[in-house]
C-alpha cells in the first residue's frame, strides 16, 4: 500500500483514513436506498443524512485517537486542506455547474424538498436542493483522494511523463464520471434523480462531467505531497482557479456539443 500513498506519512495516514470513510458512506447510501427509508424524508431528513455524511469527512480524522498530526493547528492537517478545496469546488458546482447537467445533460431532480439553492442560471426550471451541497462533498472527497492514489500509483509504476499523465487523467476522469452516473441514475432512485437519455449521458455526458477531474486532479494531488505543506489561502486561491478553469471547459462544452 505504500507505493499508493503519498511519501508524506501525515498526508498518506489521511489517505488512508479517507478511503475507510469512503466505504462506510457508500454502505450507508446504498442502505438507505435498498430499505426504503430515502422515500420516508423531508427536507430535514435529507438535510441531515447528508450532513453527517459530509461532515464526518473533517469531524472523523479531527476526532480521531492517535492521529499522526495531532500535535499541529488544525489548519496545517491535510485532510482539512482536502475538504476545504473540495467544498470550494462542490459550491461551485452546485451552485452554478448543475445548471449545465439540467441544461445540457438532460439531468432531473425530483426529490420531495422544498429547500432548494441555486444560481438563476440557464434554461430550465430545475431547482438544486439544499441536502445536495453536503452530500456532494462527500462524493467529491471520495474522488479527490482515490483518484490522485491511482495516478500516483501508475507514475511511479510507469514513470509517465506529462502526455502520460495527461491520458491518465483523462481516462480517471471519465471513469468516474461513468461510474457515478451509472452508480445514480438507478431504478432505486428514478422517481427522484435522472437523466433524459442515461445510455447517451454515459457514453458521451460522462465526458462533459470529467471536466471536473482533467482540471481538478492535476491541481489537488499537489497539496501537502512530499511534505511541502500549503497554507490555506494557497489552497483556497488554487480551488478557485480550478472552478475558473472547469467554468471555461464546460462553457466550451455547450458551444461545441450542446445538449445531448
Amino acid at each position: 500500500m505504500t507505493r499508493w500513498l503519498s511519501t508524506n506519512p501525515e498526508k498518506a495516514w489521511a489517505e488512508r483514513w479517507l478511503l475507510g470513510y469512503s466505504v462506510a458512506w457508500m454502505l450507508a447510501v446504498a442502505l438507505v436506498i435498498v430499505t426504503g427509508w430515502i422515500h420516508t424524508w423531508g427536507d430535514r431528513g435529507y438535510l441531515l443524512f447528508a450532513l453527517a455524511l459530509g461532515g464526518a469527512a473533517v469531524v472523523g480524522p479531527w476526532l480521531w485517537p492517535g492521529r499522526p498530526d495531532r500535535g499541529r493547528p488544525v489548519w496545517e492537517c491535510w485532510w482539512l486542506k482536502l475538504n476545504l478545496w473540495v467544498f470550494v469546488l462542490v459550491f461551485f458546482g452546485t451552485y452554478v455547474g448543475t445548471h449545465y447537467f439540467f441544461d445540457l445533460m438532460g439531468m432531473r431532480y425530483s426529490f420531495p424538498v422544498t429547500w432548494t439553492l441555486q444560481a438563476e442560471l440557464g434554461s430550465s426550471s430545475q431547482t438544486v436542493p439544499v441536502f445536495m451541497y453536503p452530500l456532494t462533498q462527500a462524493y467529491f472527497v471520495t474522488y479527490f483522494v482515490a483518484a490522485p492514489i491511482v495516478l500516483r500509483r501508475l507514475d511511479r509504476a510507469f514513470g509517465l511523463g506529462w502526455p502520460g499523465r495527461a491520458l491518465a487523467v483523462l481516462v480517471l476522469g471519465y471513469g468516474i464520471a461513468w461510474m457515478e452516473t451509472f452508480a445514480m441514475a438507478n431504478d432505486g432512485l428514478s422517481a427522484y434523480f435522472a437523466y433524459a437519455d442515461k445510455d447517451k449521458m454515459l457514453r458521451f455526458g460522462s465526458l462533459g462531467y470529467a471536466a471536473y477531474f482533467l482540471v481538478g486532479l492535476p491541481l489537488v494531488i499537489r497539496i501537502d505531497e512530499h511534505d511541502r505543506r500549503w497554507p490555506l489561502w494557497r489552497v483556497l486561491l488554487e480551488a478557485i482557479a480550478a472552478c475558473a478553469g472547469i467554468w471555461l471547459l464546460l462553457e466550451l462544452w455547450e458551444a461545441v456539443v450542446g445538449p445531448l
